[in-house]
């Protein structure tokens, strides 16, 4: 079977097939990515601003001895963070109501984790980084970059200092295991950047 390609639009995102959460739990790995198309005015807002679907970007971790599905992400205005992918389908941010938008879910091709030792090293950082501030100021200036690039003007690449927007995040963890995810002309790495990699495969729509 062929890799599957993740949606480039709302429209071709709606019109996918849905699976159940609970469903999905027992196809999900360590390292599979949430890609997010969000619903609220701040979630529109960026897709228009990047012209892409995609408003937001985590990372799965399946934890066995619990049997439980977490989410590492960089979130506004909580941080690095680490929540239940549960919570997305029932209590988002908990205002009580499942996640205001669509889910879907992606794996990297070239990520084995089946690989014990690749994982430690893969999540000990990540870990190490929880309650890292979100950075609004990074992602404003991304922001700005975006609306300057319809003019036709460039910047200079922005240097990761540290990871704390959500796509920089993945970038970040990925890079840990040598897996280099390249950054856009522009400078910098959107969700959407990440969701057209020739190695991110779709793995299922979820609801």
């Amino acid at each position: 079977m062929g890799k599957l390609v993740l949606p480039q639009s709302l429209t071709d995102i709606q019109s996918m097939a849905c699976t159940s959460y609970e469903e999905a739990r027992d196809i999900i790995r360590t390292g599979d990515l949430l890609f997010c198309s969000g619903g609220k005015p701040v979630s529109r807002l960026i897709q228009t601003t990047t012209r892409s679907p995609y408003s937001h970007v985590a990372l799965v971790v399946r934890m066995l001895s619990i049997d439980r599905l977490l989410l590492l992400e960089a979130e506004w205005p909580y941080g690095v963070r680490v929540v239940p992918l549960s919570s997305y389908f029932k209590d988002w941010n908990g205002c009580g109501k499942p996640y205001h938008g669509n889910l879907l879910i992606a794996r990297h091709t070239a990520l084995d984790s089946d690989n014990e030792d690749a994982m430690v090293l893969f999540l000990s950082e990540l870990v190490d980084i929880l309650g890292r501030p979100y950075s609004l100021r990074r992602a404003l200036r991304i922001g700005l970059r975006e609306v300057a690039a319809l003019a036709g003007l460039r910047f200079r690449e922005l240097r990761l200092k540290k990871a704390t927007v959500c796509s920089e995040y993945i970038y970040h963890a990925y890079s840990r295991l040598g897996i280099h995810m390249p950054w856009n002309p522009k400078g910098y790495i959107l969700p959407m950047d990440i969701a057209a990699h020739q190695d991110i495969s779709l793995v299922c729509r979820i609801l």
